[in-house]
Formats: structure tokens, sequence, C-alpha cells
């Protein structure tokens, strides 16, 4: 489609006609939002980031941070994907307009995406946290490692052929910079894994403080292996199921660094010279005792 400025440039001025001051404040916000510089990294993943996807991806950034300094929240970002679906090439991408007979958040490049976040200043070197992977009301009455297992295979797994694929939206702020990066949960791993590891020997209550903690977990092995997949939390507390995916099984689509905050001076937005690489990948990082999962 051929873009006029001129004409989208006359438009934005006639536009400005009897709008309050505050509103155009918010407006003069964005524009000057609009002069930031973002550093993108690739990933090692390329069949989700085309540079379309990565354009429009920066441009929603620009504009939520002209008028936010805390990150894009899940709702947020499920309208962002679908965008940068869009404009990938698949002007059919949409949300799901039903999510209680399909789980999925988002529909598009012939894949269902489920779409999470994950942010704060505390981010894991070593995990993907997933703090909502199913809603789960029967998790109270889930009071020994055999109903766990039995609830994780008859209601958690199959809830996983409702979508395709998962990824998670990370985000850590460092300094005045705020860095984004998208992680893919293999799909496929994991609904093997729940399907093949749930057995009652693997959940149990830890003990911390000398008490019986009120929630069971449980660690999945890697297929094959001895590692550590992922850990799993019937959390109690929120009724949900939490997981802490290896992140090093993820796949790696790319980094987005940008300003978290809108300066008052454009000169100020400039493209950093060496942007920090925040601390989920990129350090040589051993998993220690601080790190601790939740019992």
């Amino acid at each position: 489609m051929d873009v006029d400025p001129k004409s989208i440039k006359d438009q934005i001025v006639t536009g400005l006609d009897g709008l309050e001051t505050r509103q155009l404040a918010a407006i003069e916000s964005v524009v000057r939002n609009m002069h930031r510089k973002i550093e993108f990294r690739s990933g090692d993943a390329t069949d989700l980031v085309s540079e379309a996807f990565r354009d429009e991806m920066s441009l929603f950034l620009v504009v939520h941070h002209a008028l936010h300094e805390r990150a894009l929240n899940k709702e947020n970002f499920e309208y962002v994907f679908k965008q940068c679906l869009i404009a990938s090439g698949d002007p059919e991408a949409r949300l799901n307009p039903n999510q209680k007979q399909a789980k999925y958040d988002v529909e598009g490049a012939g894949q269902r995406w489920s779409l999470k976040t994950e942010s704060g200043e505390s981010m894991s070197r070593n995990m993907v946290k997933v703090e909502k992977l199913t809603e789960a009301l029967w998790i109270r009455d889930s009071l020994t490692a055999e109903d766990c297992a039995r609830n994780i295979r008859e209601r958690v797994t199959p809830r996983l052929l409702d979508y395709d694929r998962i990824v998670v939206l990370r985000a850590v702020r460092t300094g005045s910079m705020i860095t984004y990066s998208i992680e893919e949960i293999p799909h496929n791993t994991l609904y093997l894994a729940l399907q093949n590891e749930t057995h009652a020997e693997i959940f149990s209550k830890g003990i911390r403080g000398g008490k019986e903690a009120k929630s069971f977990g449980a660690d999945y092995p890697l297929a094959g292996t001895q590692n550590r997949l992922f850990r799993m939390l019937l959390d109690t507390s929120v009724e949900k199921v939490r997981i802490w995916h290896a992140l090093k099984e993820c796949r790696h689509h790319g980094y987005w660094t940008l300003p978290a905050s809108t300066p008052p001076n454009v000169a100020e937005l400039i493209k950093p010279e060496k942007a920090e690489l925040p601390p989920q990948r990129g350090h040589q990082h051993e998993e220690s005792s601080q790190e601790e999962l939740p019992l």
C-alpha cells in the first residue's frame, strides 16, 4: 500500500484542532517517543520474528513506553502479537473470540498461540517462569500425590491440545533501559513430558522452615536425561498450575532494548552504544542455592 507522508501529516495537524490540553500533551509524548532508537538483537530461532514482525513490535513498544514505564502486560501483548502477525503477512490473524471453548490467545500464521508474560528486577538466568499455565480449581481437592498425578493427566495435559505454540515475553529493567525478549517453550516437549512422566512418585510437599509446604510440587526430567526440564507447582493459594521451565531448552526469538521512560528532550533518545544483556541469556551462570524453586 502506497503511503503519502504529507497527506498523513496534514491529517494529523487537522486532527489536533479542538483537542484539550491534556490530550495534546499525550500526543506530544507519543510523538517525542517515536524518536527512540531501539536496539534489536536477533535470536537463534528465525521462523517467527521477520523484519516486519521486528519493526511492528518496535513500534508498539515505542508507543507503549510513551505513556507507561511498566512492561507490557499479557493483554497488551496479545494485541501486539496479533498485529505483528498481520504485519508479517497474515491479515486474518485474530484474538481468540471464545476462550471458554479453547484456551489459545491468538490464531495466526497457521498456528494457535498461547502467550505469557514475565517481568521483574530479579529475572532468573536459568528459568522461564509461567505463573499460570492453567487455572485449576481442583487443586484444593488434590490431597494426595495420586490425586495430583491423575488431575494433571486428565485435566491439564489435554488442555495443551488447545494451542500449538507457547511464547513468553520477558521484560527486565536495567537502570533507565528495559529489555524485552521473546522465548518459546517447546510445546511438543512439554506435552510429552506431561503425558509420559506424570506419576504420583514425582509429586511431593517439601519442607521449609521445619514445616511441610501447603502445595504439591514435581520435577519433570528432560526425556532421556537426569536433567530437569521444568518444575511444576500446584499452587493452592491461587489455584493455578505454575511451571518454571529450563531457559536453555527454550527457543530464543530476539531482544528489543529501549529507554523505559520518555526523557524531556528528543536529543536524549539515542541508541545505546552497548546495551547490557539482560540476565536471562548471554551470561555464564550456574544455578545457586539462592535461586530457590518453590516447594
